[in-house]
């Protein structure tokens, strides 16, 4: 890049490059009438967004919006920005109301599907991700190509147990190989499967290509201390279990407890105080998730 070029141009190209924290100093160095500027403050949010500071992120978009209100870009990451502070209900209305106005947006009907597929998540009732599933259809209805809406799509499946999630995520993985997104659906149809070892492998593979997110660096230190041989058997038991291992355990305790078997019974004793073991020393090597 040219050395002479401008800050908000800086930003525009570290972003496009995935580097959310030079396109931030960059934004820095503007000054003057820029800094009162639509643009100045969509790379902001943008930045913010990606470095996963989402309260930053959803100041940066409404500063924007008061300059250009209803731009589609801005209210899209509000949108996404207040789904990340937790504000679930309230990236609902941004969206819906980005979708009175832009109702041919793949984009945003992808958005809202993912948005909806939260809103689906309540404690102590049945999850329906039904309207999700919807809305990600509509998307790609809209565009068949729309990456936004095959993620959508992939992660939505992959979140629901859909026996098509490791499809939909293969398609996503085609579209775009380098994708780290794509790579943690892929890993999470697969261990849902039970296909617990090529799971850790997409996991891997996704904190490689983004080894400055906090939660891919603890899903990659995760998945290499499931790798090793102390938690060997307990891959075999998802293998075996398709993905259900405590479901398993509770019927090997069952079984072992109605036909009186002190054998049975003592094998179920050492696994669960294994299962115990294995989860302290998982817990101790990758420490706790980010928040």
């Amino acid at each position: 890049m040219d050395a002479a070029a401008g800050p908000l141009v800086r930003a525009r190209h570290d972003l496009a490059r995935g580097r959310p924290d030079r396109a931030l100093a960059a934004l820095d160095d503007v000054a003057g009438s820029e800094l009162e500027s639509e643009e100045f403050w969509r790379l902001r949010a943008y930045a913010l967004y990606d470095l996963g500071d989402a309260e930053a992120a959803v100041e940066a978009a409404r500063e924007g919006l008061e300059r250009e209100p209803g731009d589609p870009e801005l209210l899209d990451l509000l949108a996404l920005a207040q789904l990340a502070a937790g504000r679930k209900k309230q990236a609902r209305k941004t969206i819906d109301a980005a979708l009175a106005v832009y109702p041919d947006s793949a984009v945003l009907h992808a958005h809202r599907a993912l948005i909806l597929a939260r809103l689906a998540e309540r404690p102590l009732r049945l999850t329906s991700y039904k309207k999700a599933r919807q809305a990600a259809e509509q998307a790609l209805s809209l565009d068949p190509e729309c990456e936004p809406a095959l993620r959508a799509r992939a992660q939505i499946a992959a979140l629901s147990g859909d026996r098509d999630a490791d499809v939909y995520a293969s398609e996503l993985l085609a579209f775009d190989p380098e994708n780290e997104h794509a790579h943690v659906i892929k890993g999470t149809a697969r261990a849902n499967r039970g296909d617990v070892r090529p799971a850790l492998d997409h996991f891997l593979e996704a904190a490689r290509l983004d080894p400055e997110d906090p939660h891919l660096a603890w899903l990659g230190r995760r998945s290499k201390v499931l790798q090793s041989r102390f938690a060997a058997p307990l891959l075999f038991m998802e293998r075996v279990t398709r993905g259900h291992v405590r479901i398993g355990w509770i019927a090997v305790i069952l079984t072992a407890r109605l036909a009186h078997e002190t054998v049975l019974s003592a094998a179920a004793f050492i696994f669960w105080a294994y299962m115990w073991a294995a989860h302290i020393y998982i817990e101790r090597r990758t420490g706790k998730m980010p928040k």
